[in-house]
């Protein structure tokens, strides 16, 4: 059985690194973070955030080791857990050696799931979004594997993750995930505005879409349990409930002393886009999580409010360079011009 004192080999430094790191060495494991560059955060002292039992706030040393590893040119660590963070295809998780590797977690997505007409997140603009009837849970049928999109990579590395380890073997699929350290904080659209001072936001789809949200603390913990547990197979990992955009940036705006008003616009459009909107619900079940013993996930209310104080803190005076992933959206995210003028001529 795995436990404190077992070793973990974290691979990346993003946000789920940071996260993970801090987890298992809350609970007493030795960690080695593996990653191309130093991360950005700070390897001294940090906050450790919730505990799962009280969700106090405590204080202690951050002494994950680093090594700097490159996948093309360094072997692959070996370790009584390995933790991939990056795993995008099955040459990522093909590296690991099953008699040197006591286990194996990957990170995938929610994304590579698909409603009954073959519809998915990756191709929602070719052939339209997805439709489930319900809270999506692992059952639901995914896309073939391939190299053809994203989610296909990833299915193709969650088969080849199966077929090595067995159930030695971890899927975790998160879907919209939040927290510190991120370079894809869907909340800096909010947080942005709200720092700017904008008095109105709008919000197509009337501000009642809804995009799964996790939080990375989630990941991190239920991680930990199930390498603890040994709990192999696929996980969903998501926060309870599915907030609707209005009532994120409810949830958001809540520090501001002088809250904007929050304008529901009919329909689509780029004017009040966010990265949360969709034209249909997208939740996923995190039932199999709980199951597990995973009883206290998150809310979107308890836990984006720690992210969101990191940003505000944090407020890049270049937040594209800062934030990669949201830069790279195929639309102008802060747009206020036109914002203005729509709003001005409603």
């Amino acid at each position: 059985m795995l436990g404190p004192g077992s070793s973990v080999a974290i691979i990346g430094a993003g946000q789920i690194g940071y996260a993970t790191a801090m987890a298992f060495i809350d609970r007493g494991w030795s960690v080695t973070v593996y990653a191309r560059t130093a991360p950005s955060w700070p390897l001294g002292t940090s906050k450790l955030r919730r505990g799962l039992i009280d969700k106090a706030l405590k204080w202690r040393p951050f002494d994950a080791a680093f090594r700097q590893h490159d996948a093309s040119e360094n072997p692959a660590p070996n370790a009584d857990l390995v933790l991939d963070t990056i795993a995008f295809d099955a040459a990522d998780v093909e590296r690991y050696d099953p008699n040197r590797v006591g286990r194996l977690i990957a990170i995938s997505s929610a994304s590579v799931y698909c409603d009954q007409k073959g519809r998915t997140l990756d191709e929602a603009a070719q052939n339209g979004f997805p439709e489930f009837g319900g809270a999506v849970s692992e059952n639901q049928s995914t896309v073939a594997p391939g190299p053809e999109t994203y989610s296909t990579r990833k299915i193709r590395m969650e088969q080849r993750a199966a077929k090595l380890f067995g159930d030695r073997a971890t899927i975790l699929r998160p879907c919209a995930i939040y927290g510190e350290w991120s370079r894809h904080p869907r909340e800096w659209w909010f947080i942005k505005r709200l720092l700017d001072g904008r008095s109105q936001i709008p919000l197509i789809h009337g501000g009642l879409s809804q995009f799964q949200t996790t939080s990375v603390e989630d990941i991190a913990y239920f991680a930990v349990d199930a390498a603890e547990q040994s709990l192999g197979g696929v996980y969903n990992v998501a926060d309870e409930g599915c907030p609707t955009v209005a009532e994120i940036g409810e949830i958001l705006s809540d520090p501001f002393d002088n809250p904007p008003e929050l304008v529901p616009l009919d329909g689509a459009g780029l004017v009040g886009r966010t990265p949360w909107s969709v034209a249909k619900p997208f939740s996923i079940s995190n039932a199999r999580m709980v199951a597990a013993g995973y009883d206290l996930p998150s809310t979107y209310g308890s836990g984006a409010p720690q992210a969101a104080r990191w940003l505000r803190e944090l407020n890049p005076a270049d937040w594209q360079t800062a934030f990669p992933q949201l830069a790279a959206y195929p639309w102008d995210l802060f747009d206020y011009d036109t914002e203005d003028s729509f709003l001005k001529g409603r």
